[in-house]
C-alpha cells in the first residue's frame, strides 16, 4: 500500500474518532451546570405587607399596605463543583423604595451538575438539605412532572408540565409549582412582620373575629398571656418557562401568601394574610436569558451537529480519495507498455 493511501485512511480513522470525541464527550460535558456559574436575575412586582408604625399607633385599619411596589434580586452562584456535584448559593433579596431590604434568604444546595436534582454534599461541605430540584431545570428538560424545593415551607412540590409554548421569542415548557403547608424558613417574613402577637393588640382585633370568637375571647382574656406567638401558613403559586433546548427558565411569575393564626388552645384565630408577593422576571432579565438561550442553542448545534457531520464527510472523502488513488494505480499497472518479444538466434547457413 503507497504511503498517501496509508495516509488518507489514517486520516479518515483520526477525523471519525474527533467526530466521536466531540459529539459524546465534548457535548455532554457542555449540557452541565458550569463550574463557574454566577449569575443574578432582576423581578419586579408588588407584595402587601404590614406597615409597623400603623401597627405601633394601634391603627389596625391601616395595618396592611396594599400593592406596595417592590423589587427582587437573585443572585446564584456555584462555589465549588467536585465530580458531578456542585455546591451553589442561591441568595434572594426582597426590597422596596428602590434600596430598602424587607427580607433576604440565603440557602446553599448540592445538586447534580447535569439533572440538578439533590446531590450528597462533598466531605467537609454543609449544605441545606433539599429535595429535588432548587435552582432550575435539568438540561435540557423534558416534557414531564419534577419535584421542585419550596424554601419557604422546606418540602419538595410538584412542578407540573402544564404545554409547550412560545414565550419572548423562545420554545418553552410550562411548569407549574403550587404548594402549601406552615411556614418554616421565617426570614422570607422579613422583619417588619411580628412573630407574637401582644393580648392588646389581639383585643383590639377582637371586633373583626367571627361572633363565638369573640366570646371566647372576652371569657378567657384574663387568662391570655402578654404576648401570643403567630402561626403562619405559607402558599405559593408559580409558573416557569423553560427553554426546550438550553434547559434556561426564560421567565418566572411567582405569587406567595402568608396567612397568621393564634393558636389559643382548642380554637385557631385566623387573622388573615400579613404578607403577600406577586413576582416576575424584570424585562431585561426575560431579554438576557433569551439572548443568551439563543446564543448557547447555536453553539450546540454548531459542536453536536454540524462539527461532527462535518467530521464525518472529511473522514468519507477521505476513504473515496484513497480508493480513488488505488483504482488508478492498478489500472496504470495493467495498460503499462508491453514487455519487449524475444529474439529467436540466428542459424549459419550452409553449416
Amino acid at each position: 500500500m503507497r504511503k498517501s493511501t496509508v495516509f488518507l485512511a489514517g486520516g479518515a480513522v483520526v477525523a471519525l474518532a474527533v467526530a466521536a470525541v466531540v459529539r459524546f464527550s465534548v457535548v455532554p460535558g457542555l449540557l452541565q451546570l458550569p463550574a463557574d456559574l454566577d449569575t443574578t436575575l432582576q423581578y419586579t412586582g408588588t407584595a402587601d405587607m404590614l406597615d409597623p408604625a400603623a401597627i405601633q399607633t394601634g391603627d389596625l385599619a391601616a395595618a396592611i399596605k396594599k400593592g406596595v411596589p417592590v423589587t427582587a434580586t437573585e443572585h446564584v452562584r456555584a462555589t465549588s463543583t467536585q465530580g458531578q456535584t456542585a455546591v451553589v448559593v442561591d441568595e434572594f433579596t426582597l426590597s422596596r423604595d428602590g434600596n430598602t431590604k424587607i427580607s433576604v434568604t440565603t440557602s446553599r444546595y448540592a445538586v447534580n451538575r447535569k439533572t440538578l436534582a439533590a446531590a450528597p454534599a462533598p466531605s467537609g461541605t454543609n449544605v441545606d438539605p433539599h429535595e429535588g430540584l432548587a435552582i432550575g431545570f435539568p438540561l435540557p428538560p423534558e416534557r414531564t412532572d419534577y419535584t421542585y424545593w419550596d424554601p419557604p415551607t422546606q418540602v419538595g412540590g410538584t412542578a407540573a408540565y402544564q404545554r409547550t409554548e412560545r414565550h419572548a421569542g423562545r420554545d418553552t415548557y410550562v411548569y407549574r409549582l403550587q404548594t402549601k403547608g406552615p411556614l418554616r424558613d421565617t426570614a422570607s417574613l422579613g422583619n417588619d412582620v411580628p412573630k407574637s402577637l401582644s393580648k392588646a393588640m389581639l383585643l383590639g382585633l377582637a371586633p373583626t373575629l367571627p361572633p363565638d370568637l369573640q366570646q371566647q375571647m372576652a371569657q378567657y382574656a384574663s387568662l391570655l398571656p402578654d404576648e401570643l406567638p403567630l402561626a403562619f401558613i405559607a402558599s405559593a403559586d408559580s409558573t416557569f418557562w423553560v427553554d426546550i433546548s438550553t434547559g434556561y427558565v426564560v421567565d418566572v411569575a411567582r405569587k406567595q401568601v402568608i396567612d397568621a393564626s393564634l393558636e389559643l388552645g382548642v380554637a385557631s384565630v385566623p387573622l388573615g394574610a400579613v404578607f403577600s408577593l406577586d413576582l416576575k422576571f424584570a424585562p431585561d432579565t426575560v431579554a438576557t436569558i433569551t439572548d443568551d438561550a439563543a446564543t448557547a442553542q447555536q453553539g450546540l448545534t454548531l459542536i453536536s451537529v454540524i462539527l461532527p457531520l462535518a467530521l464525518v464527510g472529511i473522514a468519507v472523502l477521505l476513504v473515496l480519495v484513497a480508493v480513488l488513488l488505488s483504482v488508478r494505480r492498478r489500472r496504470t499497472r495493467r495498460s503499462g507498455p508491453p514487455a519487449p518479444a524475444e529474439r529467436t538466434p540466428a542459424t549459419t547457413a550452409g553449416v
